[in-house]
């Protein structure tokens, strides 16, 4: 079993506490954490929420030294398009295994905040389906898109509201397919959330499509969350004939069976 969670917070991230050392307490294989990257951020009170990229940088490299290397580099990007270049002038020069992207806002308030349950769902649904494709199409070099409902976690969404979004569904997924990027599958999301029947949907839609690739990721901001629910999304998986996961290295994609 190579394969690895690909979407985990550490103590870099302002909603995490979770160390390195106690990950790396739950397994002898590769870990990637993806710290959070969000210009005002409205979950942070407006504040931007920037990785210290040489502290981060700094750490690794240390325990890389003790922990056979180990250890990936990644960030997760939050992105509005007010921040578009800031993401950009930030990204420049860095040096990431695999980034993350991913819209947890709309630049006044985030998705997982109260406000969204006094609105009309349909509306909530269409804005963030067409800022997931947005966020896409403008951000070049990201390897994942992450949790595709994290913008309709708060509403009572079922597969066949979905359905009524396909069309812009299929516009997202075209994006990610011709950035050759993965889908994630964000096992939180799934289990957590209860949303297993949304990300059914969802693969279905993207092998259709002809999308191939999927990412595995928690989305842990702690060890307790750690690799959650796995065996159930790899089952999940197998249902559809999927074979193999998409993991990343400096960037670059390979495929890791399943």
């Amino acid at each position: 079993m190579g394969y690895y969670d690909q979407h985990m917070h550490t103590h870099f991230s302002p909603d995490s506490a979770e160390s390195f050392e106690n990950y790396l307490e739950e397994t002898d294989g590769i870990l990637v954490t993806t710290e959070h990257l969000d210009f005002h951020d409205a979950y942070n009170g407006g504040v931007d929420t920037v990785l210290d990229y040489a502290a981060y940088s700094e750490k690794i490299d240390t325990l890389n030294a003790v922990h056979d290397g180990r250890i990936r580099r990644g960030i997760e990007v939050g992105y509005t398009p007010e921040s578009h270049t800031q993401i950009e002038s930030y990204l420049e020069g860095k040096a990431f295994d695999v980034i993350l992207l991913s819209v947890h806002q709309n630049g006044l308030y985030d998705y997982l905040q109260p406000i969204i349950d006094e609105m009309d769902p349909k509306a909530v649904m269409k804005e963030y389906f067409e800022l997931c494709t947005k966020a896409v199409r403008q951000v070049d070099g990201a390897n994942v898109f992450a949790h595709f409902d994290y913008g309709i976690r708060r509403l009572p969404v079922t597969a066949d509201d979905l359905r009524e979004f396909e069309p812009e569904l299929k516009e997202l997924l075209k994006e990610i397919l011709a950035k050759e990027m993965a889908l994630e599958l964000n096992t939180r999301s799934m289990y957590e959330y209860k949303n297993a029947d949304l990300y059914r949907y969802m693969i279905g839609l993207y092998l259709e499509m002809g999308g191939t690739r999927f990412s595995l990721g928690s989305d842990a901001h702690s060890i307790k969350k750690y690799r959650y629910h796995f065996n159930d999304a790899i089952a999940l998986l197998r249902e559809f004939g999927v074979t193999g996961l998409t993991q990343f290295k400096d960037r670059i994609a390979y495929t890791e069976p399943i």
